[in-house]
């Protein structure tokens, strides 16, 4: 499974999503019988820039939990990248709406993160996750989304913390990693 994250301009929200995600993995993997091969993480951008580094606060989120991301680069979302993913979870109403104009198809795959973690949460409190791998419950959760999504909370976007503080950047950091670490209690259990 290849799961894509998706901001702005992937310097800030989808680094730290990308690269705490396959942190958790690698913990997952170290913690549990499933294995971690089957699903690979990634992320772009909507903004078409050229390649850059991510944002240097990003950065130092990263560092204070051991991650090393200063050899990103960011890439810009098409049709392609879209195309190979098999969950996308984009911070903003805005970039699902663009990446859905690049690809229609992805509509069955795209969601917002907010929404992704709401109906983790929301399923794990139902009784376990079905499925024997991470790739199986986390497709179990993709599947289920159309079904459940009126029992879900009002997801929210994740604040763009490009030009902002620290404080803001720890802000969103925290909430990226409260809902990552929710999507692997409940694909845990």
């Amino acid at each position: 499974m290849q799961l894509l994250f998706v901001c702005t301009g992937n310097q800030c929200r989808s680094v730290m999503a990308e690269y705490y995600c396959r942190f958790r993995l690698t913990q997952f993997g170290n913690d549990a019988e499933n294995t971690t091969d089957a699903v690979t993480v990634s992320s772009a951008g909507t903004l078409q820039y050229p390649p850059h580094a991510a944002d240097p606060l990003a950065i130092d989120m990263l560092a204070s939990d051991g991650i090393d991301a200063t050899a990103h680069r960011s890439a810009p979302i098409s049709a392609e990248i879209t195309r190979t993913a098999n969950l996308i979870l984009c911070f903003e109403r805005a970039q699902i709406a663009e990446l859905l104009g690049q690809n229609p198809a992805a509509v069955r795959k795209t969601f917002l993160f907010d929404d992704f973690v709401n109906a983790c949460a929301y399923l794990g409190n139902q009784g376990p996750i079905p499925g024997d791998s991470i790739e199986a419950k986390l497709r179990e959760v993709a599947d289920s989304m159309s079904m459940i999504r009126p029992f879900l909370p009002v997801a929210h976007e994740t604040v763009d913390p490009h030009r902002q503080s620290r404080e803001v950047f720890e802000q969103v950091y925290a909430e990226i990693k409260h809902g990552i670490d929710t999507i692997f209690h409940t694909i845990g259990e």
